[in-house]
């Protein structure tokens, strides 16, 4: 599965320094952006949203995306990465796919492809 960067947009509008990483066309797994450590020097935070959840602080934007995509490696190899990937994220939709996807497997099935074609939102949980 490849991983495509694009720059992070929020409210419309492209952020510099900071991009996320996307698969299977529409799935964020992860966010890097540059910052600044407590010494004031430049540092890349690479946070990834499926898995552990894990971050990490890298010195370089090419570090960051190492870092992204060895997490994203091992990831897959996991029972959760196995999954179909629309499950990957952690919020209000997946847990519907899980209920409907035991309880009524038809609707599932309508659901996961609406999700794929964009014809529905995800719905991020609220943190």
């Amino acid at each position: 599965m490849h991983i495509t960067w694009k720059r992070t947009v929020i409210g419309g509008d492209e952020l510099n320094h900071d991009f996320c990483a996307i698969v299977d066309g529409n799935i964020t797994i992860a966010r890097i952006f540059r910052s600044q450590d407590s010494s004031s020097q430049p540092v890349w935070s690479a946070n990834m949203q499926i898995g552990n959840a894990s971050s990490e602080a890298c010195l370089s934007r090419q570090d960051a995306i190492g870092w992204v995509e060895q997490r994203f490696a091992h990831f897959l190899t996991t029972e959760k990465g196995k999954t179909d990937p629309q499950e990957w994220p952690s919020d209000q939709r997946s847990m519907h796919l899980g209920f409907l996807r035991q309880n009524n497997p038809q609707e599932y099935v309508v659901l996961l492809e609406d999700l794929r074609s964009g014809r529905v939102e995800r719905i991020r949980r609220k943190t």
